[in-house]
């Protein structure tokens, strides 16, 4: 009983927050004001991730049969999570007003 109360509770909640996303408040209206609101978003971004790659080359050491290390920088795409700041305009009611469905009164 407690789940199926919980679900509904979850359920109501996201409904309320979908009509809310939906009901926007209409930009030509001279009671509306608008800002630039910041946020912050986690993408998956890709880079260069140095890595050290071994190789052999002939040479004249015998100890080694006429074989000689070597050592170069060498690169691969890796992943990796960051933060990326997005901007979007907010509308609100102007000071004075308070928001009613889509209107400003």
């Amino acid at each position: 009983v407690a789940l199926m109360l919980f679900k509904w509770i979850l359920k109501g909640l996201i409904l309320s927050f979908l009509l809310k996303t939906t009901l926007s408040l209409n930009p030509d209206d001279p009671n509306v004001c608008s800002h630039w609101e910041s946020y912050a978003v986690t993408v998956q971004e890709s880079y260069a991730h140095p890595f050290d790659q071994i190789y052999y080359t002939r040479c004249t050491d015998i100890l080694n049969w006429f074989k000689c290390t070597r050592h170069r920088i060498s690169y691969k795409t890796a992943y990796r999570r960051g933060l990326r700041t997005m901007y979007r305009r907010r509308s609100q009611c102007c000071p004075g007003y308070y928001e009613s469905g889509d209107y400003c009164i």
